[in-house]
């Protein structure tokens, strides 16, 4: 594939800009490198134009990325997923969101499933699991785009499969796959990417936890079992080993590291408790 900028022809070129959508080699690929024309300035990667939103459909299409804090403005984002990273979404989807589903039936086996699973449990279930591992991938790579950086989610093979192998136990390993993320990013840019996936889980483990406190048996429990599922996904995912984020966390900053870890536990204990 040629680079859109110097023209050269390059083997397996996988960096397209965030904002005018054309391919460009590793030198040329950061907006300031290529001169972009959707971006506000050299000096500022992350900032695009804001125009008004016009009712010209072909200049709807044309604009990549509008955005604006008032409500006249829309925001409209064109190609956030490649059709191949799609793909790894849906098949690592699928795998959590079975996992999450099997914390009704093998938190207390012996005694059959917390709650009924009726369709009402399903309903609430399977978008609470899947906003949980969506949101946990996407708060990774929407800050790795803020920043200038290339970033793709993709299936891990031993991943995918200790995860769904751990699915018919508590114990679950909750990481089957990760945003694989290309470019000059700082160790603190990079630390604070990799740590926000797991501080959305404790973010949204914490809210569910109590909201549980003033639901009812049926939906209480539901809550505390998303919540100990999120909470249990942030500690996964903090552990400083291999590809986790908790080694690239570790690495930045060992004290938010241990506050972040610190909480998951924290959450993962509390949310048992009541369950």
């Amino acid at each position: 594939m040629t680079c859109n900028y110097c023209g050269q022809d390059k083997d397996g070129l996988p960096f397209r800009c965030n904002y005018c959508g054309e391919f460009f080699c590793y030198e040329h690929w950061l907006p300031e490198n290529h001169s972009c024309p959707r971006v506000g300035g050299a000096k500022q990667p992350g900032h695009a134009d804001i125009r008004r939103y016009s009712s010209n459909s072909s200049e709807r299409k044309s604009l990549p990325y509008i955005r604006s804090s008032r409500s006249r403005f829309r925001l409209r984002y064109a190609g956030i997923f490649s059709k191949q990273e799609e793909k790894h979404i849906l098949i690592a989807s699928l795998v959590v969101v079975f996992a999450g589903l099997l914390t009704n039936f093998v938190t207390t086996s012996s005694q059959g499933p917390l709650v009924p699973p009726t369709a009402l449990f399903f309903v609430i279930s399977v978008p609470a699991y899947l906003l949980s591992f969506l949101g946990h991938e996407i708060a990774h790579k929407f800050l790795a785009r803020r920043n200038g950086l290339w970033a793709e989610f993709r299936t891990n093979l031993y991943g995918l499969m200790l995860t769904a192998v751990s699915s018919v136990f508590l114990v679950k390993f909750l990481a089957p796959g990760q945003v694989n993320i290309q470019g000059n990013g700082s160790k603190e840019v990079l630390g604070g990417i990799y740590l926000v996936g797991p501080g959305f889980n404790i973010a949204i483990g914490t809210l569910l936890f109590a909201m549980s406190r003033f639901a009812g048996d049926f939906f209480g429990i539901i809550l505390l079992q998303i919540s100990w599922f999120n909470a249990w996904m942030a500690l996964i995912n903090l552990i400083p080993f291999g590809s986790l984020d908790g080694t690239r966390v570790f690495d930045w900053d060992k004290t938010r590291w241990a506050i972040a870890l610190a909480g998951s536990i924290a959450l993962v204990v509390v949310s048992f408790y009541y369950l």
